[in-house]
C-alpha cells in the first residue's frame, strides 16, 4: 500500500516485545513500513526481536486505554487473584487447549494483574523458559506444594491435573485463612468499640466533673482517684493517641490492598493462647491437605513431607513436620510418628495408621485433614460462642466501674460539704 503521489510506503505502527545485550526483555511500539523494517531498526538498536505484531486501530485505541490503567495492571497479583489464576488456567489445560493459548486467552480476555501476568507467562513460555519458573516469575507464587506439583507435572506431561491439585491447594489456604479472619472479625470490632467508649468517657465525661472535687480530692475514694488521674492523663494525651490510630489505620489500609492484612491479623492472633491453638489447628489440617495431595501426584513419601515442611508458617507446626520428616527417613512409621509431635488430633493419627496398612494413604491424609477441619470448626465456634459474651461483660465492667468511681467521689465530696 502507498501513498498517493508518495513512492514510500505508509508507516504503520509495530507493538514488539525484544531482548537487550544484558538479556533483559523490552517492550513497546514503533513506526515503520514494513516488519522487515521494523526488525532492522530494532537491530540498530542493539535489541533482539522476539515478536513484532502490526497494531490496528482498535488495537491501539486499547491499548491507549489500558495505558490508563497501567499502574493497576501491573501491581502484583494478591493471594485471591494467584489462586483464580491456577484455577482458571487448570481449566483452560483440562478442556485439553494448550498452555500457550490457554495463556493467550487468558491474557486477551481482560485486563488486569492476571491478564497481565497471563502475557508475562506467555513470553517466558515462547522463550522456551520453564513453565514452574515462568509461574512463580510472572504471578509471584511462591507456595512450595504448587510449584513442586507444577515441576514434577512438566516431566509427566500431565499439567492439567497438577495444576487442578495446585489450585485446591490455594483455594483451601484462603479458606482457612478466611475462616480465621472471619472468625475473629467481630471480636476485634466489639474489642475496637469498647476501647473507644471507655476513651470517651475518661476524655470528655469524667473531666468535666473534676472541677467538682478539685479542691476535696483527699476525700474522694482512691478507686475514684485512681479513675480522675487516668482520665487527666488520657485528656492530655489523646492528640498523640488519635494520630497514632490514625496511622495505625492508614497502615491496615495499605496491608490490605498489599493483600498481606490478613497474615498481619493472623500474627498478631497466634500471640494470643486460645488463638494460638485455633490457628495451629488449621495448619496442621493444611498439612494433612497438601501431603495428601502430593501423594496423590505420585510423589514419594520423603519429598512430599519436606514440600510440606517448606510450605507451613513457622511455628510448632512445621517443627513437628521437620520431626516426622526426620523419623520417616530413619525407618519409623508415619503414622506414629505423627503420633509424637502431640499436635495432631488422635483420630486424624488412627486414620493414618488405616492408611499406612491399607495402602490408601493419600486418600486417609485428605479425611483425616477433612476430619481436623471439622474438628477445628467446632473449636471456633465454641471460641466465639465464650469470647463475645466475656468481652460485653468485661466492657460493662470497666464501664460500670468508671460510672460508680465517679459518683462515688461526687457523693463523698458533697458529704463533706455539708
Amino acid at each position: 500500500m502507498r501513498d498517493e503521489g508518495h513512492s514510500r510506503p505508509v508507516s504503520r505502527d509495530y507493538g514488539f516485545s525484544a531482548r537487550d545485550t544484558s538479556g533483559r526483555r523490552r517492550t513497546g511500539v514503533l513506526s515503520a513500513a514494513t516488519h522487515i523494517e521494523a526488525t532492522r531498526q530494532l537491530r540498530d538498536q542493539g535489541l533482539f526481536p522476539i515478536e513484532i505484531n502490526a497494531i490496528e486501530a482498535a488495537a491501539k485505541a486499547k491499548t491507549s486505554r489500558n495505558s490508563i490503567f497501567k499502574r493497576r495492571s501491573d501491581g502484583p497479583l494478591s493471594a485471591r487473584n494467584k489462586a483464580d489464576f491456577v484455577s482458571r488456567l487448570a481449566k483452560l489445560a483440562g478442556a485439553r487447549i494448550s498452555i500457550e493459548r490457554a495463556l493467550r486467552i487468558m491474557a486477551e480476555g481482560e485486563t488486569g494483574p492476571i491478564a497481565t501476568a497471563a502475557e508475562k507467562l506467555r513470553m517466558h513460555v515462547r522463550e522456551g523458559g520453564g513453565f514452574a519458573d515462568g509461574l512463580k516469575e510472572a504471578t509471584g507464587i511462591e507456595d512450595t506444594a504448587t510449584l513442586a506439583l507444577v515441576r514434577g507435572a512438566e516431566s509427566s506431561g500431565e499439567l492439567d491435573v497438577a495444576l487442578a491439585t495446585a489450585a485446591g491447594i490455594l483455594e483451601q489456604r484462603l479458606m482457612v485463612a478466611r475462616r480465621i479472619v472471619t472468625g475473629l472479625l467481630y471480636p476485634s470490632l466489639l474489642l475496637i468499640v469498647s476501647i473507644i467508649s471507655v476513651g470517651v468517657i475518661m476524655i470528655a465525661i469524667i473531666p468535666q466533673f473534676r472541677p467538682l472535687v478539685e479542691e476535696r480530692m483527699d476525700f474522694v475514694p482512691l478507686l475514684g482517684r485512681a479513675v480522675f488521674a487516668l482520665s487527666g492523663t488520657l485528656a492530655a494525651i489523646w492528640p498523640v493517641l488519635l494520630t497514632g490510630l490514625v496511622a495505625l489505620g492508614a497502615a491496615f489500609a495499605w496491608l490490605h490492598r498489599k493483600g498481606r492484612a490478613g497474615a498481619v491479623i493472623a500474627r498478631f492472633a497466634a500471640r494470643l493462647p486460645m488463638v494460638r491453638d485455633l490457628i495451629e489447628r488449621n495448619h496442621a489440617m493444611m498439612a494433612l491437605h497438601i501431603l495428601g495431595a502430593l501423594l496423590k501426584r505420585d510423589v514419594t513419601l520423603s519429598e512430599a513431607l519436606r514440600v510440606v515442611g517448606a510450605t507451613a508458617p513457622k511455628g510448632r507446626v512445621r517443627t513437628a513436620i521437620a520431626q516426622v520428616s526426620r523419623a520417616v527417613a530413619d525407618g519409623a512409621p508415619l503414622a506414629s510418628s505423627f503420633a509424637e509431635t502431640k499436635i495432631f488430633a488422635p483420630s486424624a493419627v488412627e486414620m493414618l495408621r488405616i492408611g499406612e496398612e491399607t495402602g490408601a494413604l493419600e486418600e486417609m491424609c485428605t479425611r483425616a485433614a477433612t476430619e481436623m477441619r471439622e474438628a477445628s470448626d467446632r473449636a471456633l465456634e465454641r471460641f466465639l460462642a465464650l469470647f463475645q459474651p466475656a468481652m460485653i461483660v468485661i466492657v460493662g465492667t470497666l464501664v460500670g466501674v468508671s460510672l460508680y468511681a465517679l459518683f462515688s467521689a461526687i457523693i463523698s465530696v458533697n458529704q463533706v460539704a455539708f
